[in-house]
C-alpha cells in the first residue's frame, strides 16, 4: 500500500509538472511581451494613446507596444499586433516605429503597422514614410499615400502594393480589409477579436491567398466568410475552441 501510495504521488507530481511546463511554454512568450510593453490590449479591446510629443496611437486588439523616447529620439516598438499612428511633426526629431523586422521613419504623417507571425506590413494614409527591413544594407523604400510595404519573415523579401486610403486602419471601425494575404494570416488577425482559440491544421488551406473585407464585430461569421468559398468549414468544438477544416 505504501509503494502504491508513493507511486500515485509520483505520477501525480509528474502530471502536474508536465501540465505546468505546457502552460509555461504557451504563456511564456505572451508574458515576456507584457513585461516589455508600456501599453497592451486584450482580446477585442482597442486603446487610444496620446504620446508625450502629441502624437496619437490607436492600439488594436491583443497588441503590445513599448516606448522608445529619449532627448533626441522619438519612437516606439510594436511588439505584437497592430497600431494606427498619427504623428506630430518635429523636423529635428524623426519618429521611428520598429517591429517584426521592419523599421519605419517619419516626420509627420498617418500610417498603420501590423506585426504578424508570418509578415509585417506598413500602409500609409497621409504624408510620407521611409521603411526598410531592420538589417544592415537593406534597401530603403519611400511610400506615398495608399502605398503598402510587406516584409515576409521567412524569406526576408519585401513586396510593395497599393491599397485604398479609406481602407487603411479600417479595423478601427470594426472592418478587416485584406489584400492578397494568406488565410492563415487573416485568421491570425481575426483571432485578436475572438475569445476562442482558432486552429487551422490544413496548411494548404491556410496558405491560400485571399482579398476581402471581414466584420470584426462578428468573428465567427468573418471566419465563415473567409473559408467557405474555398471548401473550409468552421467547427465549434466548444466555447473556447474553433477548428477550421475542409468540408
Amino acid at each position: 500500500m505504501r509503494r502504491f501510495s508513493l507511486t500515485s504521488r509520483l505520477v501525480g507530481a509528474a502530471i502536474f509538472t508536465g501540465t505546468a511546463l505546457c502552460l509555461l511554454l504557451l504563456a511564456g512568450p505572451s508574458l515576456l511581451i507584457r513585461l516589455q510593453a508600456d501599453y497592451v490590449t486584450d482580446t477585442a479591446q482597442s486603446r487610444s494613446i496620446t504620446l508625450e510629443d502629441g502624437s496619437s496611437v490607436v492600439l488594436a486588439a491583443d497588441s503590445a507596444m513599448a516606448l522608445a523616447f529619449s532627448g533626441d529620439r522619438r519612437g516606439v516598438i510594436l511588439l505584437k499586433g497592430e497600431a494606427f499612428f498619427d504623428i506630430a511633426p518635429e523636423k529635428t526629431r524623426p519618429f521611428t516605429v520598429e517591429g517584426g523586422g521592419l523599421k519605419v521613419e517619419v516626420l509627420g504623417t498617418a500610417f498603420d503597422v501590423r506585426v504578424g507571425g508570418d509578415e509585417t506590413a506598413v500602409a500609409l494614409a497621409r504624408g510620407a514614410v521611409k521603411a526598410s527591413p531592420d538589417r544592415a544594407g537593406a534597401t530603403e523604400h519611400v511610400l506615398a499615400p495608399g502605398g503598402m510595404l510587406t516584409l515576409d519573415h521567412a524569406s526576408g523579401g519585401v513586396t510593395a502594393s497599393a491599397v485604398a486610403i479609406a481602407d487603411i486602419g479600417s479595423w478601427r471601425q470594426g472592418r478587416l480589409f485584406v489584400v492578397d494575404q494568406t488565410i492563415g494570416s487573416v485568421i491570425e488577425q481575426i483571432q485578436r477579436y475572438h475569445p476562442a482559440l482558432i486552429s487551422i491544421p490544413d496548411r494548404s488551406l491556410a496558405n491560400r491567398r485571399v482579398s476581402g473585407i471581414y466584420d470584426l464585430n462578428a468573428p465567427d461569421q468573418a471566419l465563415g466568410a473567409l473559408v467557405d468559398p474555398y471548401g473550409g468549414k468552421v467547427r465549434k468544438i466548444s466555447d473556447y475552441v474553433r477548428v477550421i477544416s475542409r468540408l
